[in-house]
């Protein structure tokens, strides 16, 4: 599977993705939704998963993820907050920080909700 991975914060995001390859998955980073954005318009690979920050300065995690949608409908996604309440998220949601157990668990709803 690939996973893009976006996330404002380095160290959660670097740590996120050494998580997602260390599953055998491929991942692409991004510290923004613009970088996001531009990885998703400009790569030639399809991207399986996004799995997004909820909170992150100028474009929301939400707002990320209705972007992604509309580019590819049938894309996996994931909601991560380090915040308990709050906004509602419509979907897969991971609490950070989070276990290597409940982050394979989440992409594997995840990548099964895309096949369906």
């Amino acid at each position: 599977m690939l996973i893009m991975c976006v996330d404002d914060d380095n160290l959660v995001r670097q740590v996120t993705s050494d998580m997602i390859r260390h599953l055998n998955h491929e991942v692409l980073e991004a510290a923004d939704a613009k970088s996001a954005l531009d990885q998703l318009d400009s790569s030639t690979n399809r991207i399986d998963v996004l799995l997004t920050d909820i909170r992150m300065p100028g474009v929301t995690g939400l707002a990320l993820a209705r972007s992604f949608r509309q580019r590819n409908p049938d894309i996996g996604i994931i909601y991560m907050t380090g915040y308990s309440g709050g906004e509602e998220a419509p979907g897969h949601v991971l609490n950070k920080p989070c276990t290597l157990g409940e982050l394979q668990n989440v992409l594997e709803q995840a990548g099964r909700y895309r096949l369906n």
